[in-house]
């Protein structure tokens, strides 16, 4: 469950701690429900302010989401991009 006005993420009912960013990650990839969202535009949308971001760091998210929203939550589409459905 997505609350956007608190910006808070619930799994069974019960609260999830998440950074910031990956509250903006989830809420990019649900926006887009059943869609691939390219790396490219997950770039941008999350780090359109920075001046250097490291190569891997959307696997970094990608995982830590699995992690704490469960290890189907977000999914790979390989050579495109991630999605939720």
């Amino acid at each position: 469950e997505l609350h956007t006005a608190k910006k808070e993420i619930f799994k069974a009912k019960a609260p999830v701690e998440i950074t910031a960013l990956e509250y903006r990650m989830v809420d990019a990839l649900v926006a887009q429900r059943g869609q691939v969202v390219s790396r490219s535009y997950l770039y941008e949308h999350l780090f359109s302010e920075e001046k250097e971001v490291v190569s891997n760091i959307l696997e970094v998210y990608v995982c830590n989401l699995r992690k704490k929203l469960g290890a189907n939550f977000v999914k790979t589409k390989r050579g495109h991009g991630y999605y939720i459905e």
